[in-house]
């Protein structure tokens, strides 16, 4: 195993564990679908738009994985696999080493295949109007992270120490 490669699985490792610790203390619980709003998305959103796609995936999928199972919420850890997996693939793909407008354009598309995806989820681990009463808290959700995402993201752009190995 390379020396960039085991420093690249560090550092995810490191944003994975922070992203998971920010995310388990600060959250909102949703009574109507047995879920919480949190904070994964941040990371999700910044690995994505500094690292790329399979930085987005690992960070994502893994995240919003352990997220459900720490918190109490195995039902929902699989579906948090793929769909915040997919949203960090998807953000990174679209977004990674483009300018602001496509970013946003990234997160954006990001955020809809989250809301998209917990509504399907809500509907089939719960019913239906579980998962569109899920729709408003993972707006508040995507938008804390895209903001908290902006604040950090400047910082995080000069430390090459990060950045190198997403």
């Amino acid at each position: 195993m390379s020396s960039n490669h085991t420093r690249r699985i560090a550092v995810l490792s490191v944003i994975i564990a922070a992203n998971v610790a920010l995310s388990y203390i600060v959250k909102i619980p949703i009574p109507a679908t047995s879920g919480f709003v949190n904070l994964v998305e941040a990371g999700i959103f910044l690995v994505a738009l500094l690292g790329g796609a399979r930085s987005g995936l690992i960070v994502g999928g893994i995240s919003g994985f352990l997220i459900d199972i720490l918190a109490g919420y195995p039902q929902w850890m699989f579906f948090s696999l793929i769909i915040h997996g997919l949203e960090g693939w998807l953000v990174g793909y679209l977004g990674h080493n483009k300018k602001w407008p496509q970013q946003a354009l990234a997160i954006i598309i990001g955020a809809l295949v989250m809301l998209i995806g917990y509504v399907m989820a809500g509907a089939l681990l719960v019913n239906w109007p579980a998962g569109w009463a899920s729709i408003p808290g993972n707006i508040a959700q995507n938008i804390m992270g895209l903001i908290v995402a902006l604040v950090l993201m400047p910082a995080l752009k000069r430390v090459p120490s990060i950045t190198s190995y997403l």
